[in-house]
């Protein structure tokens, strides 16, 4: 009898553990079966476990979010490719076209030179693309970093108001400066910091109408950073726009193809670049009908 029992309660405790283990295996089970049937291009797809645990609903929870993250990646990855090869073509056809239009017929010497400058033009245009787009995506992945040398940071953007004050005038837009960065030796890199002052200013000059404002302040702030702000009046920036204005070649035109002034589409992406390489941030604001804001906040290294 007592063998007996023995015999029967390990059988029910063998058919329990199985029982157990299977019902707590089974879900994982199944969050593997739907991971792995989920590719490339099948990424808006969820895992749907049916599990009460506490930590298998965190599991599942922490796999979809990696999953949005990936689809947002690849999406992003997709409109980068397009926007690269639709960005690329326009130059190349232009350049081919004032090529074949020069073979046609015998030309003077002044007309060649002329289609050489022009094709000069656009060949200057696909080196300035290569070059930005291959700045932010080596700023994204961290394969480039800031050479940091004292720099006098006011002088740097009076330089670079100086550069466009003939344009500013042209267009007969008033300049207001208020620069003020509290040190004069800040350890930052100069190029890179130029062009982020440059992109700025040119965004501004492009988009402010005639007769408008552009106000440029320099200011040291809380936490030991400095602060650069490029504000023009304007007709503004849609909200839903704002958040994706440092996107590369993010247009809230989807029918605009090229900037007025031939610019890459890349000025701001950079500019976001640039402030993240230097441990600082880019943010844009904007008030309907009155005016368009970039603020660039940057950490003073001493």
């Amino acid at each position: 009898m007592l063998a007996s029992i023995v015999v029967a309660g390990t059988a029910a405790t063998l058919m329990g553990a199985w029982h157990f283990t299977s019902s707590a295996v089974h879900p994982v089970t199944e969050i593997t079966a739907q991971a792995m049937r989920i590719e490339a291009g099948t990424l808006d797809q969820r895992i749907l476990a049916h599990a009460d645990t506490e930590e298998y609903e965190g599991l599942v929870a922490v796999l979809n979010r990696m999953l949005e993250r990936l689809e947002r990646g690849f999406a992003a990855q997709r409109r980068l490719t397009a926007d690269v090869s639709h960005e690329l073509r326009t130059p190349l056809t232009a350049l081919r076209g004032e090529i074949e239009v020069a073979l046609r017929a015998p030309r003077s010497q002044r007309e060649y030179e002329r289609v050489l400058r022009s094709g000069l033009e656009e060949i200057e245009r696909l080196t300035e693309l290569s070059e930005d787009l291959l700045l932010v995506t080596r700023a994204e992945a961290r394969l480039v970093s800031a050479r940091r040398v004292p720099t006098n940071f006011e002088r740097l953007v009076a330089d670079r108001l100086e550069r466009l004050r003939r344009r500013f005038e042209e267009r007969d837009l008033a300049v207001d400066p208020s620069l003020r960065a509290a040190r004069s030796g800040v350890l930052i890199d100069p190029e890179l910091i130029g062009r982020l002052v440059d992109h700025l200013l040119e965004n501004a000059l492009q988009f402010t109408p005639a007769g408008g404002t552009i106000k440029v302040q320099l200011e040291p702030i809380s936490g030991n950073r400095v602060r650069l702000a490029v504000e023009n009046t304007g007709p503004g920036i849609a909200a839903a726009d704002l958040p994706h204005l440092f996107e590369p070649f993010y247009r809230s035109d989807p029918a605009r193809t090229r900037t007025p002034d031939g610019g890459t589409g890349l000025g701001l992406a950079l500019v976001a670049s640039i402030a993240h390489l230097h441990g600082g941030v880019a943010r844009a604001s904007s008030v309907a009908g009155e005016s368009t804001r970039f603020e660039v906040e940057i950490p003073l290294v001493l």
